[in-house]
């Protein structure tokens, strides 16, 4: 593919219609092109033109389409319009190392790559882009924080299994406590990824039971493993372990305490009980991928969407959840892919209500597995092992500093110990008697009153002064975010599910 100069990327960006104010050009620099305009382009895009369209506006002559074309293909202006595709086909073709001879295979080439022209918003800014990279970063870093934290435990539970059965220490190099009759399976990648964490010298536990040529045990091992690692693992032993292992998840991260006997149970419960383990294991699934996002730092306002077309109704294919091709209903038709996708969301949807209870989000039909639900299932593990945490205040703090669905504003207080005073003197205006009765009662009985209304007069002005004094040692400022309104907030929404519903139902 076509490489190029900060300069020239730089260039790039304007001629697509993406706004540089003063001194962003020298911001640029600091950030990577593809991490940013690349990362976060489909937030900020208003259509998109596919080759055919192209080719289409051209020769019908559409004057703003060729006019736009041009500029953001850098076109010479002594190239006439009967010559501007084949030139927009040869950038193309240049830009991403495709090797037609001719036009025709250059065409056929573009399409199979399934090029799209994107076309920017008016007024789109570079900060923009700038603004939601820093924004994603943050939120990142928050929620790989808290997923590790059911990483660790999903790890711990692993352990007390093996513990409790007494297994031997190699039992997870061991090939006979592996399921390799499944065809779906895979525990011989399994076995090799264990024998790999073997060779890894930066681990100190693991170095030091080699250099003393000991077995390193289970216990040392699962803790080298990332969390998806550890669900594979455990996905992959022998049915029995498995099952077991999952099942004990279940009960520690949701509010369910199915036990592991199935003497008593009826069929009807146990294939129930069955298909919450399994739907569990599919959100521990979920997450771990979830996991390596986050920790790779990769753009997550888009998790799990497969394609985003800007026309049409369906503007979202999504790759989760997993489905089989050739799947048909009892009348021998084909199930769609999104068809089946809106089954087993729903099914899961359906589960989440056993796990933590109905709410606004598990019960409102929605069939989308896009960055919301993910959170949410995040927040509600979360919620269950630790009533006290924190993740709803962090992630709203964030949302809020960015100005992106939250608005931000806290009232910042100086010389707050004041506080204190001002709240005594306050008492003291409130207990304050101006004894009016008296003195009303002395003007009436023509006694003197003038020296008591004076003396009860200074003592009150002395209490607003009091008052006013400490006041004004207290400064208050209100303080907002530093970004305004965020132009693309209802784009943001559409690919999320997250908006202002869902934190006012996520709690």
């Amino acid at each position: 593919m076509e490489t190029n100069s900060t300069r020239r990327l730089i260039t790039i960006t304007e001629n697509k219609g993406i706004n540089f104010q003063k001194g962003d050009k020298s911001l640029f620099k600091k950030y990577s092109y593809f991490q940013v305009i690349n990362a976060y382009k489909n937030l900020f895009v208003c259509d998109e033109d596919t080759i055919e369209e192209i080719k289409i506006n051209i020769n019908n002559n559409n004057k703003s389409k060729i006019n736009y074309y041009r500029k953001t293909f850098q076109i010479k202006k002594e190239i006439q319009n009967k010559d501007l595709y084949e030139n927009i086909c040869n950038k193309i073709c240049k830009k991403y190392g495709l090797t037609g001879t001719n036009l025709a295979e250059k065409e056929e080439q573009i399409k199979a790559i399934k090029y799209h022209h994107h076309i920017y918003n008016p007024g789109t800014l570079y900060t923009d882009f700038i603004r939601m990279y820093k924004f994603e970063h943050e939120l990142r870093m928050t929620l790989l924080k808290y997923t590790l934290i059911i990483e660790e435990n999903i790890k711990n539970i692993f352990v007390s299994y093996l513990n409790d059965k007494k297994v031997e220490p190699n039992y997870l190099v061991n090939m006979d406590n592996y399921n390799t009759d499944a065809s779906k399976s895979n525990p011989f990648e399994t076995i090799k990824m264990i024998i790999d964490k073997y060779n890894n010298q930066k681990s100190k536990p693991i170095k030091r039971k080699r250099e003393q040529h000991l077995i390193v045990p289970y216990w040392i091992l699962i803790n080298e493993l990332a969390m998806n690692q550890t669900y594979y693992t455990i996905a992959n032993l022998n049915n029995e372990d498995s099952y077991k292992i999952f099942l004990r998840c279940l009960n520690f991260f949701t509010n369910l305490n199915i036990k592991e006997e199935t003497k008593g149970k009826t069929k009807k419960q146990i294939e129930k009980e069955i298909k919450l383990v399994n739907n569990f294991k599919t959100l521990l699934c979920y997450l771990g991928e979830f996991r390596n996002l986050l920790a790779h730092n990769q753009p997550i306002y888009c998790y799990n969407i497969l394609e985003y077309n800007t026309k049409g109704n369906n503007k979202f294919k999504y790759e989760l959840p997993k489905t089989s091709r050739n799947i048909k209903d009892k009348n021998g038709n084909i199930i769609s892919i999104e068809k089946q996708q809106i089954n087993l969301m729903g099914s899961l949807m359906y589960s989440l209500q056993e796990y933590f209870g109905k709410d606004a989000i598990n019960s409102n039909n929605s069939t989308k597995l896009n960055l919301s639900k993910i959170i949410y299932v995040l927040y509600k593990i979360l919620k269950h092992i630790d009533k006290n945490t924190c993740f709803y205040e962090e992630l709203a703090s964030i949302y809020s500093k960015y100005n992106i669905v939250l608005s931000h504003s806290k009232i910042e207080i100086k010389n707050a110990k004041r506080i204190m005073d001002l709240k005594r003197e306050i008492e003291k205006l409130a207990n304050y008697n101006m004894e009016s009765s008296n003195i009303i009662e002395n003007i009436s009985s023509q006694k003197s009153y003038k020296r008591k209304l004076k003396s009860k007069e200074k003592e009150l002005k002395e209490l607003i002064k009091g008052i006013k004094t400490i006041s004004n040692t207290i400064e208050v400022n209100e303080i907002k975010s530093k970004y305004g309104h965020f132009p693309f907030q209802k784009k943001y929404s559409e690919f999320t599910g997250i908006d202002l519903n869902f934190f006012k139902n996520i709690k």
